[in-house]
């Protein structure tokens, strides 16, 4: 039981350091989209399809990231349904 209670320990952490570095990234993703938009709006040479095309990336990334979080938090939980201890698994006997 120890071993398992040690890996419930390490994928709490391990949870506790993939939101932290989510909130990182998504800060500096906001940071960099603002800062792009604010040069796509206050430039004039770059054409209305130029900033389209950056728009969608922009989302397109945006989607991406979620999509990346969403996978890793149902690992996430699947691992820790793994671990958890409910019923022990009993072996059914075979009638001979």
């Amino acid at each position: 039981m120890e071993n398992i209670a040690f890996a419930q320990q390490i994928i709490g952490i391990n949870r506790i350091a993939v939101e932290n570095t989510w909130k990182v990234l998504s800060l500096v993703q906001d940071q960099a989209e603002r800062a792009a938009r604010t040069i796509l709006e206050q430039g004039n040479k770059i054409a209305a399809e130029g900033q389209r095309v950056m728009n969608e990336w922009f989302d397109e990334y945006k989607r991406g990231q979620t999509a990346v979080k969403k996978a890793v938090e149902e690992n996430h939980t699947l691992l820790e349904g793994l671990l958890s201890p409910t019923e022990k698994p009993t072996v059914k006997k075979s009638k001979k």
